[in-house]
């Protein structure tokens, strides 16, 4: 007969982090449910052990209900609770250590770690491997090298985490899983947040079967839905502000000369929102003025969202007359909306409102790491990185607009490399990648000519397409921090974090764009100065 298998899986629910995680409902059973299911679905014996406290007492009620075998000692002595729940094991028999909170794994990858163990003392896979989705993880022992860590194991770390004295004794056998998927790496599996918690609940709710769906679709339909590989930050910043920021307008507004389905639903918005999390993106971009925007991301932030991005939000346009107060006025409509206690950045929404007495005084009354305003010309540019209280600004700039490569303002940007400057409308609100957008009546320029110009170009240059292109061009200019750009669906987003991560234009390949697109007049390439048809 031989060695007999028992997964074991911890579990408490005085999480840190993410307290009561083990009773979340996934696939409509407590998350501890679901991950001892899982890790028996190939037939091996299955324990949950879980503390002796009474706040633990729904965890074993909530398994026993569902059949599954429960063992209870000690809180703080996990160890202890391994050695309670194998005490009818032979020492050649093999224990499987999983956690509750990871209920990716299933019964073949228990399978693959038990083969892999081969009368070995010890061996796991996951944990720190780049290369696995977190969460997808496992070790494998012998019940003779657990009783012999629980024996001479004194330290109260070698007892919490279980395996130290093992793994000191026998060697850390990390095992290599065969056909890796590269889009794998960097994926979140596991449960620690509630942001994990809603990506792993709709994971499971997508697929036909919780219980028996190989772990390997399970991290399919997790990379489907974004990773969390770092975006570039292309200039040190003092926010840390990567190379694509999420505009956001589009959720709070029907917005964009290529929007042709409105505003996104609720939910639609909150997807959206998600992506860019998994994406890595690491600020979004609002204002008072984009509708239900700020209401959505604050609804967002309280769901987890805080703690992977910071927001930008810009005071809603002064009207004749206003000053301080409507500044201060607006931001705690704002800071209320989004549940904030700090920003990242803090703009006025017009460059002109800069210079109105107080204003930016007040701006600087509020928990901003920098200040600063959007702005639509060279001028204002100019003028505001003249003041040494200017950290930020945003602006317009594309493959058709020619106005900030002017020596006076390189020469104003050389000034002040401590500023971040992002840019939005690189596509012109979609124009430059969409047929189908309408032209503003004063666009000076032909647009089929120039579309079929642009496509000259994304052929010439070998880019994947018009996106591409005007994203590289305007990163492929060393004084942009960042590309602000919209979606309204969660693979917009994932398609723009693509095009960050591409390489930008060398001086060279600018220089042909700039021979192979004409310059676009101010009413054209500035949105603000559209006029309709």
């Amino acid at each position: 007969m031989g060695a007999r298998v028992r997964v074991v899986l911890q579990s408490r629910l005085s999480s840190s982090r993410l307290p009561g995680k083990a009773m979340l409902s996934v696939a409509g059973r407590p998350m501890v449910v679901l991950a001892a299911q899982r890790a028996g679905n190939a037939g091996h014996d299955v324990v949950v052990a879980t503390s002796d406290r009474a706040e633990d007492d729904v965890i074993a009620s909530a398994c026993a209900d569902a059949g599954v075998a429960v063992v209870r000692g000690p809180l703080d002595d996990p160890l202890a609770r391994f050695v309670i729940a194998t005490k009818d094991l032979a020492d050649e028999d093999v224990v499987v250590r999983l956690t509750a909170d990871n209920v990716v794994p299933d019964g073949a990858l228990v399978d693959f770690l038990v083969t892999a163990l081969a009368g070995r003392g010890y061996a796991r896979f996951g944990g720190d491997d780049p290369l696995l989705p977190y969460g997808v993880a496992g070790e494998a022992f012998s019940v003779a090298a657990l009783r012999d860590a629980d024996a001479r194991a004194t330290e109260a770390s070698d007892r919490e985490h279980v395996t130290p004295m093992i793994r000191a004794t026998h060697g850390d056998r990390r095992l290599d899983v065969p056909a890796l998927e590269p889009a794998w790496a960097g994926l979140r599996c596991t449960v620690d947040t509630f942001d994990d918690f809603v990506r792993i609940a709709r994971v499971f709710g997508s697929v036909a079967d919780p219980m028996t769906t190989p772990w390997r679709a399970l991290c399919d339909e997790v990379a489907a839905r974004g990773t969390v590989t770092p975006l570039p930050v292309r200039r040190e910043n003092p926010i840390g502000q990567a190379a694509l920021v999420l505009g956001t307008v589009q959720l709070g507004l029907a917005y964009g000369a290529a929007n042709s389905a409105g505003m996104p639903s609720a939910a639609d918005a909150a997807d959206v929102l998600a992506a860019a999390r998994d994406a890595g993106v690491t600020h979004l971009d609002t204002a008072r003025a984009y509708g239900e925007s700020e209401a959505r991301i604050g609804h967002a932030l309280a769901r987890g969202l805080s703690e992977h991005v910071g927001i930008v939000t810009k005071v809603a346009p002064l009207a004749d007359g206003d000053g301080a107060d409507a500044v201060r006025a607006s931001v705690e409509k704002s800071l209320r909306l989004l549940g904030a206690s700090a920003l990242d950045a803090l703009l006025l929404h017009r460059a002109a409102d800069w210079t109105r007495p107080g204003v930016v005084d007040a701006l600087g009354e509020y928990p901003a790491r920098l200040v600063g305003a959007s702005l639509s010309t060279p001028d204002e540019l100019v003028a505001l990185l003249a003041d040494p209280r200017c950290g930020y600004v945003q602006l317009p700039f594309n493959v058709l607009d020619r106005r900030w490569l002017a020596p006076e303002v390189q020469d104003a940007l050389a000034a002040r490399p401590d500023v971040v400057v992002t840019v939005r409308s690189a596509y012109l609100q979609g124009l430059l990648v969409s047929g189908e957008a309408r032209w503003p009546a004063n666009a000076g320029l032909d647009p089929v000519e120039v579309l079929a110009s642009l496509d000259a170009a994304v052929s010439e240059l070998g880019r994947a397409s018009r996106a591409d292109l005007c994203t590289s061009y305007v990163l492929g200019h060393a004084w942009v921090t960042s590309v602000v750009a919209g979606a309204e669906t969660p693979g917009q987003v994932r398609e723009n974090a693509m095009l960050v991560r591409n390489t930008p234009l060398h001086p060279d390949e600018i220089a042909r764009v700039h021979e192979l697109l004409p310059a676009g007049p101010a009413d054209l390439v500035d949105p603000s100065r559209w006029r309709n048809a």
